[in-house]
């Protein structure tokens, strides 16, 4: 895509929203979407999948359709007017995200089929790729998702009321079966910001919930020394009676320290738990990761950027106004910090300098890289920093 044809794309989007369009960095994509199903491990390669998710523009485009290729040979258009008032509700102001659900069959992969595109098609014809599901690599590694989904089978899941307390939903199915996929994604951001996987020894799932993608760490990678810690005394139980041995879960407290030795991990990890600290405790806790990180260590970190801002703020132009002017907004009263009602915002600029120490390896805005939409994020359309502790 051109550089004016980007701005043009932008432009329907900041008009639509009445601010001025010198105050927009342009650092996110109008594309909101999450792909349900078929889940890699889940795949089906010698019978019918059925293709699951949702998909919005954010702004005043309205997606009509799907046009499904594999390769070159046109499977078909397929509508995108589900009704999904779950997602609906989160972006009142977009009328078409309340119908914006597809639901179809896919039909059976030969073995001459590479891969599945998808592309949107707008209200007004224009068309635009969206998600490109690589069904080689589902074939090359068939045998190993069948072993992940089998051990998958053999792990205990939480109870609804436990799951809405770290994925905001209560559908037991979907923690359990986005495990492998989340691991995967996850996986792949670390090595397209030229990291070996495999030289990893020791993580730390810093705000672990029930354990959950530590489940998947283990059943994926069995030579990491897995650790987790959370501040929520219910999850850590459930953790500690249910995940295996092998994987040590411990609580922890708003405030550091962590009960862990100087230069102890190769790797640390944060899904979606700086989007709700305040700026001053972040700061803390990126100094307790400078002493339990070895040099040369990692940071994978997913912070809520301007998307976030902008559907957090519509109707609040004064804090829009801060974080474009400062590069980072928060909101929510001391006594809820920690939970979901608190919320922190950071531009990338405001990153890289709040980091110090830390060199940025890559990142994904929105949870995408700039080749291609992810096909399963790890934190809902939030941004994706993979950072490496210089040792200063």
């Amino acid at each position: 895509m051109s550089m004016a044809s980007l701005i043009n794309r932008f432009k329907s989007l900041f008009s639509a929203k009445n601010v001025p369009e010198k105050i927009f960095t342009g650092s996110f994509s109008p594309l909101v979407y999450r792909l349900e199903s078929p889940k890699y491990h889940l795949f089906d390669l010698h019978g019918e999948n059925w293709m699951t998710g949702w998909v919005f523009y954010f702004g005043e485009k309205v997606i009509t359709e799907l046009a499904v290729t594999a390769d070159e040979a046109v499977v078909g258009n397929f509508p995108v007017n589900m009704p999904r008032p779950d997602i609906g509700i989160h972006v009142p102001f977009i009328p078409a995200a309340q119908t914006c659900g597809f639901h179809f069959k896919l039909p059976v992969p030969s073995r001459d089929i590479h891969n599945i595109h998808l592309d949107v098609i707008y209200a007004d014809g224009t068309r635009v790729p969206f998600l490109i599901y690589d069904i080689d690599s589902v074939r090359q590694l068939a045998s190993k998702l069948t072993e992940y989904q089998r051990q998958l089978q053999e792990i205990p899941v939480p109870s609804a009321e436990l799951v809405f307390l770290t994925q905001g939903h209560t559908q037991t199915d979907e923690y359990q079966n986005g495990i492998i996929p989340a691991v995967l994604t996850m996986q792949s951001y670390l090595q397209k910001s030229g990291i070996d996987v495999d030289q990893i020894r020791y993580l730390l799932d810093f705000g672990c919930g029930s354990g959950r993608l530590l489940v998947g760490w283990h059943i994926i990678k069995p030579h990491i020394q897995l650790h987790g810690c959370d501040l929520n005394p219910q999850l850590i139980e459930w953790a500690q009676q249910h995940v295996s041995q092998a994987i040590d879960c411990r609580m922890s407290s708003l405030n550091p320290p962590l009960p862990y030795p100087d230069q102890q991990f190769d790797m640390i990890y944060l899904i979606s738990v700086f989007t709700h600290l305040s700026l001053e405790t972040q700061k803390l806790w990126i100094q307790e990761f400078k002493r339990i990180l070895r040099r040369g260590g990692y940071l994978l970190v997913t912070l809520h950027g301007e998307l976030y801002v902008r559907n957090t703020f519509d109707q609040k132009d004064e804090h829009f106004h801060v974080f474009m002017r400062a590069g980072y907004v928060e909101e929510g009263q001391a006594s809820v910090e920690g939970g979901n009602r608190y919320r922190s915002f950071h531009r990338h600029d405001f990153v890289r300098d709040l980091f110090t120490g830390f060199e940025i390896r890559g990142y994904f805005p929105n949870g995408n890289d700039p080749q291609h939409n992810t096909l399963f994020q790890i934190a809902q359309s939030q941004d994706v920093y993979v950072l490496q502790y210089t040792g200063s």
